[in-house]
């Protein structure tokens, strides 16, 4: 899969793809080319397509250029050779190239080589030694100055005229030698990052940044002992805090989850210093409903707790029911944890329930808010833990776990067992971070969090995010794909739903990739479950997030005319 510009060359993999490429192949050689005559569909089936491999190039998720190679005889080149047993020589591992179809209004020399370029660079990879095409007579010049060389007169064939050539791996012409240096060339930039077109990430992280952001991120470092760092660290803890009702910050130098085994840790201190007390170390509840409450029970059995876990169906809340009744049987000065946005089903659970029916029980509210923090409003003035991350719905770059607590209250526990790095008094205690920091990962956050600098401008970034969901939810039912979680309790920012059933989920993400947009499916815990997701976090626009669904609506389109041209064919004469 190769990215110049606005095209996109791959090879062809899905149904909508090779449909596609026999409509284009019918343009080509019946309408504009008539070596075919018509099939009456539009559609014009090659006679090798059993075994032909198709590289493509898309523009906007349109089929705008083809080529067909197979390295399996018989060949068709056979029939116009004088001399066809050259294809049987010694040492020869000859690849036939076929069906070269470009749209009218794409015949540019950046769209011809590119497709010449990959054609050439899988000859190499392969160990092809000779690549064999049946050249229109009409453009034999063409060829020739690619490094094609005819092997006898033309051949008619239909209405239409071909010449056997051939072109010897390795042995390109000065001047296609130089084309090929410059796309080589260009390639290396491609890879560099300086000439492609960047493709829109819908994934729950990474997550797209503003420019902003990223401008923030390469400025040069400074000392994270100096005393600018410490002032801006202070300072974008403090913000924090206020942003979310009032909370002491701590910032960790790792992912959101070093932050969950924070609080892990400190839960399990916890229950050392309190044995006398005679607490026993069940007094905590864990919510599951999803793959991040997994991840957080099997987190806090690591630590050695063993609290009373409440699992829901991956797409159902939490149901506070079932909470209080377990609650009202729990001593006093437990605990319950969970996770507040369960970003592998889209979910959003009802944290201001649980902390309302917490403060009845005397229970003490520990929140996994990684993905929820900047996505929603929170306040969490009534928590006791909650952590969150700056590679979400903040929409800054990935790196820094935050701890929102009270230090009055952790710094009376007995943490004379809780790792150095993961004791949050400490942290809280700190002006500065306690262990090397980078700075980039601060000035980023910085300017992520300028989106959240008043509270007009925090609730219209979570206006956004609400809108946007909104309309990914709505465009996708229209579409026949029905969101895993019901909207009365959907993430505004993560939407997860299963692709078609004729799809497996990593063939569904690559062809949103070949559209140009990366959407969640690959990780195991959704391709397990046959699921995929779209999410919204960071600088997402509907502006680009519309084509997507302008794409996924062709593919719709195009599948329904397949069915029906298939019960038509499967229809009896009356």
């Amino acid at each position: 899969m190769l990215r110049v510009g606005q095209y996109l060359f791959k090879r062809a993999e899905t149904g909508q793809e090779f449909e596609e490429i026999h409509r284009l192949n019918h343009r080509t050689f019946v309408d504009e080319i008539p070596q075919h005559q018509g099939t009456g569909t539009g559609l014009l089936i090659d006679k090798f397509h059993d075994k032909n491999s198709y590289f493509i190039v898309l523009r906007s998720g349109r089929l705008v250029g083809m080529l067909s190679t197979h390295d399996q005889p018989p060949f068709s080149v056979a029939d116009r050779l004088q001399d066809p047993e050259i294809l049987n020589r010694l040492g020869t591992k000859p690849l036939e190239v076929r069906l070269l179809a470009i749209e009218p209004d794409e015949r540019n020399s950046t769209m011809f080589f590119g497709m010449i370029w990959c054609l050439y660079e899988h000859s190499k990879a392969h160990g092809y030694t000779h690549l064999y095409i049946s050249g229109v007579e009409a453009r034999v010049d063409m060829y020739e100055r690619l490094g094609f060389v005819a092997l006898g007169p033309a051949v008619p064939c239909g209405k239409a005229t071909f010449v056997p050539m051939v072109l010897t791996v390795g042995q390109l012409p000065l001047r296609a030698e130089r084309v090929k240096k410059l796309w080589e060339a260009h390639m290396g930039n491609v890879s560099n990052g300086s000439a492609r077109k960047e493709i829109v990430c819908l994934l729950p992280g990474p997550v797209t940044m503003s420019a902003n952001v990223q401008s923030a991120f390469r400025e040069p470092p400074i000392y994270h002992r100096g005393s600018e760092f410490i002032g801006r660290f202070v300072k974008v803890r403090e913000f924090l805090g206020q942003l979310v009702g009032g909370r002491d910050v701590a910032i960790l130098n790792g992912s959101g989850t070093l932050g969950n085994e924070a609080v892990a840790a400190t839960l399990a201190a916890e229950v050392r210093g309190t044995r006398s007390l005679a607490l026993p170390t069940t007094a905590g509840v864990m919510l599951v409903n999803g793959e991040f409450g997994e991840r957080l029970a099997r987190q806090a059995s690591r630590f050695g707790l063993r609290p009373r876990v409440l699992s829901w169906s991956w797409g159902e809340p939490w149901d506070l029911s079932d909470v209080e009744t377990v609650l009202a049987h729990e001593p006093a000065g437990g605990w319950v944890w969970g996770v507040h946005q369960e970003s592998s089903t889209g979910v959003l659970n009802d944290l201001p329930g649980l902390v309302r029916l917490a403060r009845k029980y005397s229970t003490r509210v520990c929140v996994d808010c990684i993905s929820s923090l900047g996505a929603v409003p929170l306040d969490l003035s009534e928590v006791y833990l909650a952590t969150g991350s700056t590679g979400k719905a903040l929409g800054s770059y990935a790196g820094a776990a935050i701890l929102f607590a009270d230090r009055r209250v952790l710094e009376q526990l007995d943490r004379s067992g809780v790792p150095s790095y993961l004791d949050i008094a400490s942290a809280l205690g700190s002006d500065g971070p306690c262990y090397t920091f980078p700075s980039p990962t601060l000035r980023a956050l910085e300017a992520a969090l300028d989106e959240y600098a008043t509270p007009a401008k925090a609730q219209a970034a979570y206006d956004r995010y609400h809108g946007l969901g909104v309309r990914v939810r709505r465009n996708l039912s229209n579409l026949g794909f029905r969101p895993l979680a019901s909207e009365e309790w959907a993430s505004p920012v993560v939407t997860t739903f299963a692709p078609p059933e004729t799809e497996s989920p990593e063939r569904f993400v690559q062809r949103c990739q070949s559209w140009g947009f990366t959407i969640g499916g690959e990780s195991a815990y959704l391709s397990q479950r046959c699921l995929v997701q779209i999410a919204t976090m960071g600088a997402i626009s509907w502006k680009t997030v519309a084509p997507l669904f302008e794409c996924l609506a062709r593919s719709q389109e195009s599948a329904g005319r397949n069915q029906e041209s298939e019960t038509h064919a499967l229809t009896p004469p009356p």
